[in-house]
């Protein structure tokens, strides 16, 4: 089974999902019982939110979302002239952020409703989230467990399906451990092999940190075409930062963005891979 049939599929039932009010198929509602179930991580810990700080944005157009580089017309629109390397940094920044939800936007999306639901406690001392979703024939059912520890909380989701082009019987997403005080912990994604095993794809690991916010994603799938390429997000009240480590070149590539407007650019495409810098004003300026 591949991994762009799960993705396409799951697509459609998260859609379906979204427009379910205004058609007969139903989706499974929770009862209200109160439990002293785990806290649930944010939907955060597995994708990072852009925040440039109340910085004006350009105005992206479809080719540079489609590269994720400026087009032409973009360089030369109103924002451009001596904006260029704050406009190539935003572009940037942007498409590494679609790119990566797009990666991971079906076992996002699926955290996301099933964490709506009411938790159940188990007969082993976990406690589980569903989600169940029927369309006509075809039913959808999303499983997320939490398992309480001394410090951590151990996380697992699971999915099953009887649509003939998805077979799935309770297949592991994802799987994860978050800290009870919330101040980290990881995700480990899997590909389907079959209808219930899979292989590591790709590992989060997320920090909540007093003073800075970071989210690490690594692609840790063997044979993988991006294996060992390592994607660092960090956010805090003044600086911004997304870094880029290519397995393959050995290449590091970084864009930064401070709370006061300035910010810097290191991508090896990009003014002969020197770091090409930007004011308060995002004009381009000699770095210091």
């Amino acid at each position: 089974m591949g991994t762009h049939t799960i993705r396409t599929s799951l697509a459609g039932l998260f859609m379906l999902a979204a427009l379910s009010g205004c058609s007969t198929d139903s989706v499974t509602l929770p009862d209200t019982t109160n439990t002293n179930a785990p806290a649930l991580p944010a939907v955060s810990t597995m994708k990072f939110e852009l925040d440039f700080y109340g910085v004006s944005a350009p105005t992206l157009d479809a080719q540079s979302l489609t590269t994720g580089a400026p087009s032409d017309a973009m360089l030369l629109s109103a924002s451009g002239g001596d904006h260029e390397n704050w406009i190539n940094a935003y572009v940037r920044a942007v498409f590494i952020h679609l790119s990566t939800f797009d990666m991971l936007e079906e076992p996002i999306g699926a955290f996301a409703y099933a964490i709506h639901s009411v938790p159940r406690e188990q007969p082993d001392g976990s406690y589980l989230w569903t989600y169940i979703f029927v369309d006509q024939a075809i039913e959808y059912s999303v499983f997320l467990f939490g398992m309480p520890k001394q410090d951590t909380v151990e996380w697992r989701m699971e999915v099953s399906s009887n649509d003939p082009a998805l077979l799935l019987n309770h297949f592991v997403w994802f799987s994860g451990e978050s800290r009870h005080d919330d101040t980290g912990g990881y995700w480990q994604f899997f590909d389907p092999i079959d209808q219930t095993n899979g292989i590591a794809s790709a590992r989060i690991e997320w920090t909540n940190g007093k003073v800075e916010d970071t989210l690490t994603l690594t692609v840790n799938g063997s044979g993988y075409e991006n294996e060992g390429d390592i994607l660092t997000f960090t956010d805090s009240k003044t600086t911004g930062s997304i870094e880029y480590y290519d397995a393959s070149a050995s290449l590091t590539s970084s864009i930064i963005w401070h709370a006061n407007g300035t910010g810097s650019l290191t991508v090896p495409d990009y003014n002969g891979g020197a770091t090409a810098c930007w004011d308060r004003e995002q004009r381009n300026v000699a770095c210091q």
